[in-house]
């Protein structure tokens, strides 16, 4: 519930302050996560808020569910779910009107969990966060968004979603 709250009141904070119209924007993505040392992937979804300053130059904040995955250890059933809390800064290199590239760089509160049958394991760390994308423009205010993210040394995050400007 806190990360609905926290995005909620990033967006309603950015795009109420007049001054930064235009420059505003928020987003979501679905994604996938592989996590060393696991088969497989898990799904994920993000939430962000942010402001660009210029062509090349943005902050961005936000929510990214990195997993949520029952795996079997030892035929006992252990549900994972990881998170982070993020704010990077991304520089863009355009590439023409409708397309750019980036890179990300920044920090994140990571939260892991483990439940095997009601036996609880947590650990939180703030880490750094790295990340390459594209975005092409679709409108004027809508933008498709790529990107692959290492949120922890031992994660991987490839997305896919929508960006709006205001």
């Amino acid at each position: 519930m806190k990360q609905y709250l926290m995005a909620a009141a990033a967006a309603l904070a950015l795009s109420a302050t007049p001054a930064l119209a235009g420059d505003v924007y928020m987003g979501a993505d679905l994604s996938r996560t592989k996590l060393d040392g696991l088969s497989g992937t898990a799904s994920g979804w993000n939430l962000y808020a942010g402001y660009r300053f210029n062509e090349s130059l943005a902050v961005e904040g936000g929510f990214r569910r990195l997993a949520d995955k029952t795996v079997r250890d030892f035929g006992v059933p252990v549900k994972l779910k990881g998170e982070a809390y993020q704010v990077s800064a991304l520089g863009y290199l355009p590439l023409g009107t409708d397309f750019a590239l980036f890179a990300r760089l920044g920090v994140n509160h990571v939260e892991a969990k483990a439940d095997a049958s009601g036996f609880i394991v947590r650990d939180s760390e703030v880490k750094m966060l790295a990340g390459v994308g594209f975005e092409y423009q679709l409108s004027k205010s809508i933008a498709l968004r790529a990107e692959f993210q290492r949120p922890d040394s031992d994660t991987d995050t490839s997305s896919l979603g929508l960006k709006i400007s205001f």
